[in-house]
């Protein structure tokens, strides 16, 4: 009994751990929400959902790096990162000409979301490593390290804060997780060839996905101006359900991947797929009860709109968590094919953010038909969970 408490201790910890370390996001927003006026807070959050578009390079290298690792297969990880840096690097270069036509940036901010990405990337090779070893405690340390930094230096120079001081402290948080990191893993061995294929498959994935939950952020300010600090509060609070799922996800995908080849994989997943239908749900009922007395408490007042919004969000964010975790499946199983019917969605969804845009309410209501409709169509049309009968190192269509 000791030995399987221990063993599967980090299942029940690591997911509490997570939603904890969101508490201390939330501090972060709390701080700025009550510090900034509406428009600077929605334009911050703008800002931020570019960001979290962008972060998506290193959040896709962790998560190949630990599928990979998972799975025993090599990578010349050092000539990647080479590589991968150079070729971000001229991206971004190219983007700080294009984005000041999309949003209000200075130069300084252009700059700080920049070098976030870029150490980012650093970072997510020292993470994967730490996710596929199944190092949960550790790689935990490593986003409180990045989140506490953030929020702490917030708080001491709350006074004097801005939106460009907030992307600094982004940028500070995330450069001591990086050092911190230095110490707590190797980076990843390399050896064989350098392989792009899972990295540029999953950054295709997560390029999908990351547009369901930004683009709404980012036409919010435009749509809807004054609404915009409503909105992202409540934004804030829907994203809550899709990091926690992410944080379930870190502890799954080692074990999806190390099953892909077994014959208990497709009932340990079905099992796994309604677990979290459930957990969802009881998710929204407490966002329906619950959550629109919390936002004036921790919120202050200014923010009465986004009691209503954040039943919306609820759902919108339960239907996007779904649509990960089936992207997460195909994922383990070194799968492609999946990849037409998210682009299909997601044009779906911006057809219904232009269209559907009479009333913040009819906005809302679009994209939770969008996500959860699109949810029960991907459960039904991937049903092909056998193992594949191609070796791991081939990709399937």
């Amino acid at each position: 009994m000791t030995s399987f408490l221990n063993r599967h201790a980090v299942i029940l910890i690591f997911p509490l751990l997570d939603v904890l370390l969101n508490v201390v996001n939330y501090a972060y927003h709390l701080l700025l929400a009550r510090e900034l006026s509406s428009v600077d807070y929605g334009l911050l959050n703008a800002y931020l959902a570019l960001l979290g578009l962008l972060l998506i390079i290193g959040s896709a290298l962790q998560w190949t790096v630990t599928r990979d690792l998972s799975q025993r297969l090599n990578n010349q990880y050092r000539q990647l990162r080479l590589r991968l840096l150079l070729y971000t690097g001229f991206i971004l270069l190219i983007l700080m000409y294009v984005l000041p036509f999309i949003l209000p940036f200075t130069k300084i901010n252009l700059l700080l979301i920049t070098l976030t990405i870029l150490i980012h990337i650093l970072l997510s090779f020292r993470r994967g490593v730490l996710q596929a070893e199944e190092r949960f405690y550790a790689l935990n340390f490593s986003y409180y390290v990045e989140s506490v930094v953030k929020v702490a230096a917030t708080w001491v120079f709350l006074s004097y804060t801005d939106v460009t001081l907030a992307l600094f402290f982004i940028l500070l948080g995330m450069i001591l997780a990086y050092l911190s990191s230095l110490v707590q893993v190797s980076f990843p061995a390399s050896s064989g060839k350098t392989k792009w294929h899972g990295l540029t498959h999953m950054i295709h994935t997560q390029v999908v996905m990351t547009l369901f939950f930004t683009l709404d952020s980012l036409l919010v300010t435009r749509f809807f101006p004054t609404l915009a600090g409503d909105y992202s509060v409540a934004l804030r609070f829907g994203q809550l359900l899709l990091f926690v799922a992410l944080s379930l996800s870190q502890l799954l995908l080692p074990r999806l991947s190390s099953l892909n080849q077994s014959d208990t994989f497709i009932a340990w997943e079905r099992k796994l797929y309604f677990l979290i239908v459930g957990g969802l749900a009881c998710s929204v009922l407490f966002y329906f009860l619950a959550v629109p007395y919390l936002i004036p408490i921790l919120f202050g007042d200014g923010y009465e709109q986004s009691g209503q919004y954040v039943k919306y969000m609820a759902l919108v964010y339960a239907g996007i968590t779904l649509i990960q975790y089936e992207a997460l499946v195909q994922f383990s199983l070194h799968r492609t094919g999946y990849l037409k019917w998210y682009w299909g969605i997601l044009v779906v969804l911006v057809l219904s953010l232009l269209l559907f845009r009479q009333t913040i309410e009819i906005w809302l209501t679009a994209q939770v038909i969008v996500f959860l409709a699109s949810a029960v169509f991907l459960r039904l049309i991937l049903q092909k969970h056998r193992v594949p009968t191609t070796t791991l190192k081939e990709e399937d269509e």
